[in-house]
């Protein structure tokens, strides 16, 4: 499907413009809340000034986005293994008409913007990644109890499972590991050098956080757009697996991804970067240094086997993992249990959400 392809189908089909418009939107909303994380422990150990680091921030996650989008398609043929495809595959939507189908991604994005909204009120963490896939498998579920006769993709669930339960698991045991190796291995070192290494160090990891933060969360929010197009390729014959296998890796579908997150990240999240930082655990600089390597090594590989997860769980998890080293008790675990806690609770509050909208619209319509 060529971009003038896409576009001559949207203007056929209205509620594409809808889906597309909430996806950018939420993407926007991604960089500017979730984009924060990935710099939070540079600034508040002051390695690198707030400015210098959302600027660094904005344009290594564009970076991420670009890259993953590029090479998503070798990635799903020769790994194995594609956060967009895992997105797009979420539910299988069955003999839903196209129109509803679309209304199906409207509804699980707007749910999104709900369910963060009410989290921010109520002064809770919410995770954009937990609530995307909540938010799409609640409209499918809608859809089949109207008949539609699909079903939830099993594959790319079990992925999404795993993929959750890893990131606290994994993310915790590298940022404990990884701290704990840097101690041993500058134990003898003097002060003032492993502070300026440690300086120089952290920005370099903070970037590269940053990037992968792009890589991550990019890939989920172009499965939603490969979703939308291959939704609209199936108005021409053809099934959701071959078109979705077709937009992989197609340039126009990731470049929009790209500016809208950088856009977003250009906002700044003084405020997340602020709670990510010092709220959780006191960092000291080689502690901060050994978690963005911890939850950067965690995002290449979900990446690599295509696990969407959220940056932020991963974030949290290392910075917990890297403050136990100093001990068990200068972790603050109601915080981290919160942050936990909260990321679980989203999935079913998403999907009830996109559920009651995806209702009220198609009664609406009828």
């Amino acid at each position: 499907m060529t971009i003038q392809d896409f576009f001559t189908l949207c203007n056929a089909h209205p509620w594409a413009y809808i889906a597309l418009i909430f996806n950018l939107g939420v993407v926007f909303v991604n960089g500017w809340t979730d984009g924060p994380n990935s710099i939070a422990t540079a600034v508040t150990t002051r390695a690198i000034r707030p400015k210098a680091a959302v600027i660094m921030c904005a344009i290594l996650n564009v970076v991420g986005v670009v890259t993953i989008g590029a090479l998503s398609i070798y990635l799903s043929k020769f790994i194995g293994g594609d956060v967009s495809q895992t997105i797009a595959s979420l539910v299988n939507w069955g003999e839903a008409s196209i129109d509803k189908v679309l209304c199906g991604i409207a509804c699980g994005l707007l749910a999104i913007v709900i369910v963060s909204l009410l989290c921010t009120y109520f002064g809770f963490p919410s995770s954009q990644s937990n609530c995307l896939i909540g938010g799409i498998t609640g409209s499918g579920l809608a859809l089949m109890i109207l008949g539609s006769n699909g079903t939830i993709g099993l594959d790319p669930w079990i992925k999404v499972l795993i993929g959750f339960a890893g990131s606290l698991i994994l993310g915790f045991l590298l940022g404990y590991g990884i701290t704990f190796l840097i101690q041993l291995i500058f134990k003898k070192a003097t002060r003032g050098k492993s502070t300026r290494f440690f300086n120089v160090g952290q920005v370099v990891t903070s970037g590269v956080m940053s990037f992968f933060h792009g890589v991550q969360d990019g890939a989920k929010f172009i499965g939603i757009f490969i979703l939308i197009g291959a939704t609209l390729s199936t108005s021409n014959g053809g099934d959701q697996a071959s078109a979705i296998m077709s937009l992989t890796g197609v340039w126009w579908i990731y470049v929009p991804v790209a500016v809208f997150i950088g856009l977003g990240t250009m906002m700044g999240g003084y405020n997340i970067i602020k709670t990510m930082g010092k709220g959780m655990v006191s960092l000291q600089k080689y502690q901060a240094f050994a978690t963005d390597i911890a939850a950067s090594i965690a995002l290449l590989l979900a990446t690599l086997f295509g696990l969407p997860v959220s940056t932020g769980t991963v974030k949290s998890t290392a910075i917990m993992g890297g403050g136990a080293t100093k001990g068990f008790k200068r972790v603050k675990w109601p915080v981290a249990g919160k942050m936990v806690m909260w990321g679980v609770i989203v999935f079913p509050l998403s999907a009830i959400t996109a559920m009651v909208l995806m209702f009220i619209f198609v009664w609406t319509c009828k």
